[in-house]
């Protein structure tokens, strides 16, 4: 990642499925604390699009298991043209990892289900010390800020399990919302690629059409298909788009929308 952290290179994170969701939320951490230009690419359109690719641009694969046909070709591409490779990869041993000059691994077992769901926390996390690293390297976060969103990432697991308590009120929403066929998710900032992630995971799971989209598009035409039919999952946490989100859960409830609200906040 040397030149990149040199500010030499621009920085390509590549991914299929819920790894480029992780991709896109990288990209609002890394941007935001290394002060890095970060481009994100579905791995299945990378070597179609033609990308201008120099041979200090790094491009970083992200995948859980390691030997999906669209990422490794990406990294062979990126090869082709003389770029660093690294990977944020679960298997060791992996085709992706054996390709990467930087290999991250996330630890997070064997996913046993078909819907990617811890690998996804860890591909989060991992890149979250990333960003991190990054933002130190270049100056842009001082050490003791550094440790202090380590810290903060530590407790994560503490908040998930608390999280786990609301299993019997979340299955009670669930039951009352299991005839609905369609559900659409709404989140600004990094929570719009988590509700695009969300919505693939209802999907995944119970084969209803979702949909994710950012809050603020919601006028530009998908807030005409709000009504009381359709349940609307609205991320909305205790960061600079609080507000925003309330307002766009307002317009939701303005035509008939039934809200489910996600907040950090009571």
């Amino acid at each position: 990642l040397d030149p990149v952290v040199r500010g030499e290179g621009r920085l390509f994170l590549v991914g299929c499925g819920t790894s480029w969701h992780a991709a896109l939320v990288g990209r609002y951490m890394i941007e935001a604390e290394a002060r890095l230009p970060v481009e994100v690419d579905y791995a299945s359109e990378f070597r179609y699009r033609r990308p201008v690719l120099r041979s200090r641009d790094v491009v970083v694969a992200i995948s859980q298991s390691g030997e999906t046909a669209d990422t490794i070709a990406a990294l062979e591409l990126a090869r082709e043209h003389g770029c660093p490779v690294g990977s944020i990869c679960n298997v060791p041993g992996s085709s992706i990892g054996r390709m990467s000059d930087a290999a991250f691994r996330t630890f997070a077992g064997p996913e046993v289900g078909v819907a990617s769901t811890k690998a996804f926390t860890a591909q989060l996390a991992v890149i979250r010390l990333l960003s991190l690293s990054l933002g130190r390297l270049r100056g842009f976060l001082d050490e003791s800020s550094q440790h202090r969103e380590v810290e903060e990432l530590l407790e994560t697991t503490t908040k998930m399990d608390a999280v786990l308590q609301e299993e019997e009120s979340v299955s009670s929403l669930a039951r009352r919302y299991a005839d609905r066929t369609n559900v659409l998710y709404l989140g600004r900032g990094a929570q719009f690629p988590i509700a695009l992630e969300g919505a693939l995971k209802l999907k995944e799971v119970s084969y209803i059409h979702a949909e994710g989209y950012p809050a603020a598009e919601m006028k530009h035409g998908p807030l005409a298909l709000v009504d009381r039919s359709l349940p609307v999952v609205s991320i909305a946490v205790d960061d600079g788009h609080y507000r925003k989100m309330l307002s766009n859960i307002e317009e939701v409830r303005a035509r008939g929308g039934e809200v489910i609200c996600v907040s950090d906040r009571s």
